[in-house]
């Protein structure tokens, strides 16, 4: 088998996920976790769909051992000693990775389920795709490139809560990704910029795959209307 016709899919699924609307921005509790994928893992999915018996190759991760699973029920099953459970969003992770624990469950669905850990891991690898993508993602998910001083998050967060701070539009205490607003902040949905409208609070939850274009807009349009 040639890798062409590999390179090729390839090329059309970075294009195709990377279209995204930004005219509606689903900003929402419920919104996917994951929309935007790295390369790699587009990748290393593509390779196992070509040939579901090729080898894992497993993914160092500095200061983590990790092992992965298709949901949280079969993680579960295999470490119920692990109580720090949580579902796999940017803020959720910020405050795991700050709360120096030392191993801990992460629910990254519908990619898979990732549990970490500072101690050594009975890793078990079986020929399925969460396999060959999660370590990938993970990779991508705990790396400076996001939470370094100068990572993804670490600026994004601090623009926002500059700007929302400044305008007393915080009704909460915040972090990267997540941002309780006052119940006014429902006017950013005639902006496209849709989050949960709660009992006393509008909340946004900004995705993985939230860009700086949209991040840009957010903010003139916080400097506009509030």
């Amino acid at each position: 088998m040639t890798l062409k016709p590999i390179e090729m899919e390839f090329s059309e699924r970075l294009v195709r996920q990377n279209k995204l609307d930004e005219s509606r921005l689903d900003l929402s509790e419920k919104a996917p976790l994951v929309t935007i994928v790295p390369p790699k893992v587009i990748w290393a999915q593509l390779q196992f769909e070509h040939d579901p018996s090729r080898e894992v190759s497993r993914v160092e991760i500095p200061g983590w051992n990790y092992d992965c699973f298709k949901d949280l029920k079969s993680a579960e099953l295999k470490y119920p000693h692990i109580h720090t459970k949580l579902k796999g969003t940017p803020a959720n992770v910020y405050e795991f990775l700050q709360s120096e624990a030392a191993q801990g469950i992460i629910d990254f669905s519908p990619l898979g389920v990732a549990v970490v850990s500072k101690e050594a891991l009975d890793i078990e690898v079986t020929p399925e795709l969460h396999q060959h993508t999660m370590p990938y993602w993970l990779h991508y998910a705990l790396s400076p490139e996001l939470w370094g001083p100068q990572g993804k998050w670490t600026r994004f967060h601090s623009r926002l809560h500059t700007l929302l701070q400044g305008k007393g539009l915080l009704h909460g205490t915040d972090s990267p990704g997540f941002y309780p607003l006052p119940k006014q902040a429902k006017k950013l949905e005639s902006f496209g910029f849709f989050g949960s409208d709660l009992e006393n609070s509008y909340l946004l939850v900004l995705p993985w795959s939230f860009p700086l274009t949209a991040l840009e807009k957010l903010e003139a349009t916080i400097q506009q209307e509030f």
